[in-house]
């Protein structure tokens, strides 16, 4: 046993040290005493430091505790609101609400300035019952993934009111790359199972040089294909756009302006043709009084044997080529040198057919007219008046916002003496 004072050891069982005479403890009980006030110690700082603990962070754990409820809630209901069956559900009574906002939001809509929010919304109204769908019951099936999880499906049977028969809706959704909110998976209506289809890389064939506005959209010189195009037309190669009727404005290179509808399909393309229901009532009537005016000079002149220069004057212009009209004009000269015409009125030009040509516009018209024609009946001549009506092609150039004629075929040559 050692000394607690002086460190000498002594002898077993001694009670006071042999050299300073400080009384002896065992060991066993003077470890046990310094354990036991060691504990009390650490035990008195403990309580001390959790007594202090609590009162400093009593109002921040229950915040945090609270946070994390929130929090906790908030996903659940969140992963509940925005999972497939949920959308599902908000997209069919979209549907039957017609609630084209909430259709328009749910929808895997392509983006361009031809599917905008507002396009979505005018012809989503125009397929759907302005006051919805009347049902009086309906139930949600389970979902259906794809292997790959980014496809579900999900069926929802449904009655309409007054009908016993009870029908399904197959919805299809489509997972997105992009996350809604951060952390939620964003499922959208795949584009067959909305309410509105779309098409992509649509063609249009238009008049070259043709002004285009689509919904009062001008349609940017970018969407065309050069390489389909040729001198004559355009061939635009449109964005993503709603398999809808669209209302256009064309302003053609000839000066005037058409509007026109284009039922955009998934299994046709748009041509623009001029024809005579399109054409505006001014420039018929542009067309048919140049025509009713130039068959006259033309048959005017022939009856009398004018040489093309004497007439050529009224159908120039600035670098025309009457070479064709020339070659027509001289044919019809001597055509009519037997026919003993004396006289011809050209009464009423209609146009039964107008479009492009290679060099042009043509039109196929119908020219009524009245004449005289004299001949020899014995040693007596003759006059006799009739009527009559013929169909021709004519060919114009557009030059300075006017149609002058450069060719026509078919003209009239027989004219009857008796009859």
């Amino acid at each position: 046993m050692f000394c607690g004072e002086c460190g000498t050891k002594n002898e077993k069982g001694a009670q006071f040290c042999e050299n300073c005479g400080n009384k002896l403890v065992e060991e066993k009980t003077q470890k046990t005493k310094s354990a036991s006030t060691a504990k009390k110690a650490n035990n008195e700082s403990l309580g001390t430091k959790l007594k202090k603990m609590s009162k400093k962070q009593k109002i921040l754990c229950g915040v945090v505790a609270t946070i994390v409820v929130v929090l906790f809630t908030f996903f659940t209901i969140m992963s509940n609101r925005l999972s497939p069956k949920a959308i599902a559900k908000d997209y069919f009574l979209a549907v039957v609400n017609a609630d084209v906002d909430k259709l328009y939001q749910y929808s895997d809509v392509e983006k361009s300035e031809f599917t905008t929010k507002e396009l979505f919304k005018k012809f989503a109204k125009d397929n759907l019952d302005e006051d919805g769908m009347k049902i009086s019951n309906y139930k949600i099936g389970k979902v259906e993934k794809s292997n790959d999880g980014l496809t579900a499906t999900i069926s929802i049977s449904y009655v309409e009111e007054g009908d016993d028969d009870p029908e399904t809706a197959k919805i299809t959704l489509v997972k997105q790359k992009s996350k809604k909110y951060l952390f939620f998976d964003n499922w959208k209506i795949s584009n067959n199972m909305s309410v509105l289809d779309t098409k992509k890389d649509y063609q249009m064939k238009v008049l070259k040089d043709t002004k285009v506005t689509i919904e009062g959209i001008d349609v940017d010189k970018k969407y065309i294909d050069k390489d389909a195009s040729d001198e004559t037309y355009d061939i635009y190669k449109m964005p993503v756009m709603f398999t809808e009727r669209y209302s256009m404005k064309l302003v053609l290179p000839i000066g005037f302006e058409i509007e026109d509808k284009m039922n955009v399909s998934s299994y046709s393309s748009y041509s623009f043709r001029l024809n005579e229901d399109n054409l505006p009532d001014d420039v018929k009537k542009q067309i048919i009084e140049t025509t009713k005016v130039g068959l006259q000079t033309l048959y005017n002149g022939a009856k009398d044997q004018k040489s093309f220069d004497e007439v050529k004057k009224s159908f120039e212009f600035t670098n025309s080529n009457l070479e064709d009209l020339k070659e027509t004009y001289e044919d019809l000269i001597k055509s009519l040198s037997n026919t003993g015409l004396n006289a011809i009125e050209f009464t009423e030009i209609s146009i039964s057919s107008f479009d492009t040509a290679e060099d042009g516009f043509k039109a196929y018209i119908k020219a009524k007219y009245k004449y005289t024609v004299s001949y020899t009946s014995g040693s007596e001549t003759k006059t006799h008046d009739s009527s009559s009506s013929d169909n021709m092609y004519i060919y114009y150039s557009y030059v300075d916002g006017a149609f002058k004629i450069i060719d026509a075929s078919s003209l009239n040559t027989y004219f009857s003496k008796y009859y």
